[in-house]
């Protein structure tokens, strides 16, 4: 008996010393985060591709996966939002436009244990409105932009660039009226009036006295028409104008039909007549006539947002803004620079041609007018054909508007835009100058 005890208790202390086998572990859950795009989707080279390029670089940076649900139309927006929050891998759900906020503080509502952002958008006023017992919503974030600053420096190197040419007006042409558009209507009008109290200090040679009816402009009521926007820029480059902003996404390839057309027929290389770009850098879709595009970082909001969430900082962030993140110029966010705002540079260039790549192989078009070499070969040599004053006048604004040395107005009520639209500049519909009127010298 104590032989065969023996015999068990040496088995058992020889098992005990074999390699056991590690436990069975789960295998990490993918991290996904999820862009729902307003309506249009991919391929508009401006607000959608920029928030789905904010997810690719997520994606690279750090090792998330995106899900692209595309909006074909406004009902898409509760549903394309659902489905991301009914996905268990989800932890960021993104919904891109100022329209979507509605549906984000519907969805956020029911899907607490999601996170949520809004790029452009007040799903937060709209929790505080309707649900103020629930307000600030622990799982939402509307990500918003500096957009009036970044338009009073494009506003300003349009008004630069009609005393150089001695051009009597630059135009703008705008989308759906709502509030996030009167920021970019009045910075931009605000900036062309600095420009011309900057050429009387600093270039009385070429100076002019702001008119009210300096800047056309006009609200075509659409963001996806894109034949709106040619009838509209057409009408401000007839009237002579050295460049027209482009502030409604897609609209701005109506726009540039509107150049090439000038340029064909009067076998022009570059400007005048100009336009300018706006939330990604557009130089590049037609070289020589896009003096400069407002770059509105919507794809930094998007992976600004990734990270946050990844570092387990999203909710304090929540908490402490009540929900709302604003990007610009100069802006730091939980301590770190955090900037959404700027006017395309050379340097930034290449990461946008790729943009139209991309659109070449997802719409099998061709997008690309040359090959990346001569278009930035072309920008090169527009940019380097202005005076470099006109450059250093924008600079000069830059730096005021970072350090604090001026204010660009932020209008996002109707009161306000009412009295600064008395003060810089009339409503649609108003006559403009009957006549022509070159700037005062």
């Amino acid at each position: 008996m104590r032989a065969r005890l023996g015999l068990v208790l040496a088995v058992a202390v020889a098992v005990a010393l074999l390699p056991q086998a590690a436990p069975t572990q789960a295998a990490p859950r993918t991290f996904k985060i999820a862009v729902v795009s307003d309506v249009g989707g991919r391929g508009d080279l401006s607000f959608n591709d920029m928030a789905f390029k904010g997810g690719e670089d997520a994606e690279r940076d750090f090792g998330v996966r995106m899900v692209e649900l595309v909006s074909k139309v406004e009902a898409d927006y509760v549903p394309n939002l659902t489905r991301a929050a009914r996905d268990p891998d989800v932890q960021l759900i993104v919904g891109v436009g100022f329209l979507l906020s509605d549906a984000l503080a519907q969805v956020a509502r029911r899907f607490p244990d999601k996170n949520f952002v809004g790029i452009d958008t007040f799903a937060q006023s709209i929790v505080k409105e309707k649900f103020s017992a629930q307000y600030p919503l622990p799982n939402l974030m509307d990500i918003v932009y500096e957009e009036h600053k970044g338009s009073a420096l494009v506003g300003a190197l349009g008004a630069l660039l009609a005393a150089q040419y001695a051009k009597p007006h630059i135009g703008g042409v705008f989308g759906i009226e709502i509030p996030v558009l009167w920021k970019f209507e009045v910075g931009y009008k605000w900036g062309a009036r600095w420009a011309t109290e900057w050429l009387a200090k600093n270039r009385p040679d070429k100076a002019f006295t702001y008119r009210k009816d300096f800047v056309l402009w006009t609200y075509t009521g659409t963001f996806s028409d894109i034949p709106k926007g040619y009838a509209a820029a057409k009408a401000m480059y007839a009237k002579n104008a050295v460049a027209v902003y482009n502030i409604a996404g897609p609209l701005g390839l109506g726009i540039n039909q509107a150049v090439q057309e000038i340029a064909q027929s009067q076998k022009l290389r570059m400007g005048p007549p100009f336009w300018i770009g706006v939330d990604a850098n557009q130089d590049w879709i037609n070289p020589g006539f896009v003096i400069a595009s407002m770059m509105k970082r919507v794809d930094r909001g998007v992976y600004y947002a990734t990270r946050w969430v990844r570092d387990g900082q999203f909710r304090d962030l929540v908490r402490r803004t009540k929900g709302v993140v604003t990007l610009g110029i100069g802006t730091r966010i939980a301590g770190q620079l955090a900037e959404g705002i700027s006017v395309s540079t050379l340097d930034d260039l290449d990461e946008f041609i790729r943009m139209g790549v991309q659109a070449e192989r997802l719409t099998r078009k061709k997008v690309l007018p040359a090959s990346p070499a001569e278009i930035k070969s072309k920008v090169k040599t527009m940019r380097e054909a202005q005076p470099k004053w006109v450059w250093d006048a924008v600079a000069e604004l830059e730096k005021k508007i970072r350090e604090g040395q001026v204010t660009v107005p932020m209008v996002v009520t109707k009161p306000d835009i009412e009295r600064w639209r008395g003060e810089l500049g009339y409503r649609p519909g108003s006559s403009f100058a009957a006549a022509y009127r070159s700037p005062q010298r």
